[in-house]
């Protein structure tokens, strides 16, 4: 019933985008001529230059508008991710990566919630926040492109790229706009407006999103897997399958965390499978979380190289993902290989990035995983 549910969802979001944008293209293409004066072709030119550049400053002022409501909303702000531009806050400040993610390249934020008082007007208005930055930006940028004045064959160059620059932001803004604030779901993600409106309408799915939030705050804040709310954990599983809800499947992955956390390794394995089993409703990019729990529970917990193996191969590094975690899993798989030397040196660099883990909890869980490791080798 969920499923359908879903689909229909989803089926009238997507009607209600190509309704949008047959109509903005039916206008555009009826009056466009009109309302827009000759180019020059040196003019032209220059905006198929600064294309690339005007999405950027469009995808990096909206994704700015959440961190900036995020920061007034007292969350904590660690990653900003714009094209193959990252900037994400570890130990030591703020540090810049390259983004080879493609399902990230359209820009990203994270901000992560602190405390759980009134949790879903606090992050509406954060998923908000983007939207009415690039409505700004679209106004903002409309009204300075009206204000530079260029006539045809009169006027220097540089007037006329800054004013259809101005211009080209504008449309782009617009249209992100509008995307952003529909209440759309593809791919495993969800349309800023769409998270907003499923927190303010009360029920059962405000219900699971804020749940979710909350698990993934005390995680962050430093509560390991196997001390989180147990009874929050099982609510959140049963109302992600009661609503077909999407973010689910992580919920999965954070209860493998805890049984796996807790000593509990059949239960951690089942929550597992389940995981894996799920795993293409993950958002291609972050999928190979999934492989890397799986190598990382199959090497260290169950000592299987031939399973910890497969979804190694698998995985892909990404710097979406801790530096800890994928040097953790290289030494339990390099113990399992009798390669103890070359263990210690991976052991003792995962150790040196668990304090730029985002997830502090399990990096805590994850110090306990590797001082045990350790002593497995030192007893061989």
């Amino acid at each position: 019933m969920s499923d359908k549910k879903g689909s229909s969802r989803k089926f009238i979001s997507f009607s209600i985008v190509i309704i949008i944008s047959a109509i903005i293209g039916y206008y555009v293409g009826r009056n466009g001529v009109h309302f827009i004066p000759p180019v020059p072709k040196l003019v032209k030119m220059w905006m198929i230059v600064l294309f690339i550049p005007a999405f950027f400053l469009v995808i990096g002022i909206h994704e700015a508008g959440h961190a900036i409501t995020g920061i007034l909303q007292k969350f904590d702000f660690k990653m900003y991710v714009v094209g193959p531009f990252m900037w994400e806050k570890e130990s030591g400040g703020w540090r810049f990566k390259w983004n080879k993610n493609v399902n990230t390249a359209g820009g990203m934020v994270i901000c992560l919630p602190t405390g759980s008082n009134n949790l879903a007007n606090r992050f509406s208005l954060y998923a908000l926040g983007g939207p009415f930055a690039s409505l700004l930006l679209t106004i903002t940028a409309y009204l300075l492109s009206t204000m530079i004045t260029f006539k045809y064959g009169n006027s220097e160059t540089s007037i006329g790229v800054a004013k259809y620059f101005l211009l080209m932001v504008s449309i782009f803004s617009c249209l992100i706009m509008l995307v952003t604030i529909l209440p759309l779901q593809t791919g495993g993600f969800s349309s800023d407006g769409g998270r907003a409106l499923r927190l303010l309408s009360g029920g059962d799915q405000a219900r699971f999103e804020v749940l979710t939030l909350k698990i993934v705050s005390s995680s962050a804040g430093g509560i390991r897997p196997c001390l989180l709310d147990k009874s929050e954990l099982e609510e959140a599983e049963l109302l992600a399958m009661k609503t077909g809800a999407a973010m689910g499947v992580y919920i999965s992955g954070v209860q493998h965390q805890a049984e796996f956390d807790g000593g509990s390794l059949d239960k951690a394995e089942e929550y597992l499978l389940t995981y894996i089993e799920n795993a293409d409703k993950i958002p291609d990019g972050l999928r190979n979380s999934v492989w890397l729990d799986a190598a990382f529970f199959y090497a260290f917990g169950r000592t299987d190289l031939e399973k910890s193996t497969i979804f190694w191969n698998k995985f892909q590094p990404s710097a979406m993902l801790a530096k800890a975690q994928i040097l953790a899993t290289e030494a339990s798989i390099l113990v399992l290989k009798a390669q103890n030397p070359e263990a210690l040196e991976k052991i003792r660099a995962s150790h040196e990035e668990i304090p730029n883990m985002m997830d502090k909890g399990v990096g805590i869980a994850l110090v306990d995983k590797l001082n045990e490791l350790e002593g497995r080798i030192i007893h061989v």
